[in-house]
């Protein structure tokens, strides 16, 4: 097992145990896709994205393969700029529609554009070196935080916030909202 181990090493360093040349981390990567290429048969941009990946963590993984090569943005405001775009596309198919009703299917055209501007967040992220899984869980804690601090308060001057109108639940969420900001 360990020679094994030792052989898959020295085939897949050559920048280190051979002869290749490779200064940055970029060309150790470039030359790391070639080696996966000629000796592992792997084909393709994205040979190696699982699909039974989380869809923001596959969307990360896409998106960082599809810039191995050399496609995508060449700076965070080409890539702010396409999600700008996709929130545009979004808002012109939902103009002129009704919100559906809880229990029925999404639209697949609006679905679709939602997708893509989520697609484009990830984007957005990855420039940032963000991971948009970690951040939306965390976004999700903070707002479950909000929303129970902002019942506590309206109890506290004796409400009852699932008997508030929405105005009335904004304004103890907003309470809430500064506290722990």
């Amino acid at each position: 097992m360990a020679r094994t181990i030792h052989s898959k090493l020295v085939r897949r360093h050559p920048h280190v145990f051979g002869d290749a040349a490779a200064d940055t981390p970029g060309e150790v990567k470039s030359r790391w896709e070639d080696l996966k290429r000629e000796q592992e048969q792997r084909e393709g941009v994205f040979h190696d994205v699982p699909e039974s990946l989380p869809a923001l963590m596959h969307a990360r993984k896409v998106q960082r393969r599809a810039a191995s090569v050399g496609f995508e943005y060449p700076d965070l405001g080409g890539a702010l700029a396409d999600f700008e775009s996709e929130l545009e596309e979004l808002r012109a198919e939902l103009s002129g529609r009704s919100e559906p009703a809880a229990e029925t299917a999404p639209d697949e055209r609006v679905a679709s554009e939602l997708g893509d501007v989520l697609f484009a967040a990830v984007n957005v992220a990855r420039r940032l070196n963000v991971d948009p899984e970690l951040e939306l869980r965390r976004a999700s804690r903070r707002f479950v935080g909000r929303v129970e601090r902002a019942e506590e308060l309206a109890t506290e001057h004796g409400e009852t916030w699932t008997e508030l109108d929405l105005e009335g639940q904004d304004r103890w969420y907003d309470l809430a909202k500064e506290e722990r900001t």
